[in-house]
């Protein structure tokens, strides 16, 4: 039986910069082919948009052609009469790009980093980026020589960048390999020491931040802003934003280190802070109860805990995000399993509305 539905036109609008070449389109049913490039239906500056009518019952796979033989990064993308595309291609780069480590602010706010820098950033000359500062630099990148495991972020985020799941972002790796405890702990603990976070917080704050947003094109409000870490890494980023969610609107908590302290950050939650910053914490968790090394169990207790603690002031599941992960212990590997988790929580691809029901 025919469709009674009237047609419904299908938009793509790209941006690109035009001085970069002209930008056009194949697919795989008309009114597209993979043999021949369909030109802009409109083009205004650097904004080009494409018409499409596609019947209701067909599926279309369609692709970005830069003149006539560069093909946009990334999968095909696959669309239904009515949908509503927004895409900033990138055509040169198929990869994020990694600096040079580097040294910033002196002292005791000295820093040093790396910033990893997405596809586009090269040839998306007017756009601006969220960005995601990470502590444990020293391990994340699949080139990282940590004798203790890395995460290989950079191949994580490139997959989920491929599959066009989440936002381009800039990473800022900072590395917290020494004096770790000090410097990632928010008070003394009776065993350990430590307690200088506020210190690395404000170079962070202070002078990291400003650096960052002085030098390349970030998008520096909270709402765009994270912190992520892991054990003390993230126990120190539920500090971060817990207490300057005016600069960091999100954080992401991998294994944290709650029971620092005396579970100090727990027993801290009294109020929530305004405004109020997107958390994600996770845990993994020991398949054997009775299992009774600390690692296995992966500090599953105390952030459960944590998350009571938030439900108490309010918090709702559209701010605060808590996954475990059974037979997990507390190790790079685990998390570099994982990241691409809170990655798809608080930094997820935008959704472009649509006019009508689907």
């Amino acid at each position: 039986m025919p469709d009674p539905r009237p047609p419904r036109t299908t938009i793509v609008e790209v941006l690109y910069p035009r001085a970069r070449g002209a930008i056009g389109m194949r697919g795989s049913q008309p009114p597209l082919s993979w043999e021949h490039t369909a030109a802009p239906d409109e083009s205004d500056g650097d904004r080009h948009v494409f018409k499409l009518d596609i019947p209701a019952d067909v599926t279309l796979d369609l692709k970005l052609v830069r003149g006539e033989d560069a093909w946009a990064h990334g999968r095909n993308y696959v669309v239904h009469a009515g949908d509503h595309l927004r895409l900033e291609p990138a055509f040169d780069h198929t990869h994020s790009e990694l600096g040079a480590p580097t040294t910033v602010g002196e002292g005791e706010l000295a820093l040093r980093y790396q910033v990893l820098l997405p596809p586009s950033y090269f040839e998306q000359d007017a756009k601006r980026y969220p960005v995601l500062y990470a502590q444990d630099g020293q391990a994340l990148w699949a080139s990282s020589p940590d004798p203790f495991g890395v995460w290989r972020l950079d191949e994580t985020i490139d997959s989920l960048l491929e599959l066009a799941v989440i936002q381009e972002l800039i990473v800022v790796a900072i590395d917290t390999s020494e004096r770790r405890l000090d410097r990632l702990g928010p008070v003394p603990d009776p065993e350990y020491g430590g307690g200088h976070a506020e210190t690395h917080l404000r170079a962070m704050i202070d002078v990291l931040k400003p650096h960052i947003d002085g030098e390349l094109r970030t998008l520096p409000g909270p709402e765009h802003t994270g912190v992520m870490g892991s054990s003390m890494g993230g126990l120190f980023s539920f500090y971060a934003a817990w207490t300057r969610p005016d600069v960091f609107g999100k954080a992401i908590c991998l294994s944290s280190s709650f029971w620092w302290a005396n579970r100090h950050m727990i027993r801290a939650v009294t109020q929530a802070p305004e405004p109020r910053p997107v958390l994600y914490l996770d845990s993994g968790a020991a398949l054997n109860p009775e299992e009774l090394n600390a690692s296995a169990h992966d500090g599953f207790f105390h952030t459960r805990a944590m998350h009571r603690a938030l439900g108490r002031v309010g918090y709702t599941p559209a701010e605060l995000h808590r996954l475990t992960f059974p037979g997990q212990s507390h190790n790079a590997a685990a998390w570099a399993t994982r990241v691409a988790l809170p990655l798809q929580l608080l930094f997820p691809a935008a959704a472009v509305p649509e006019s009508g029901d689907s």
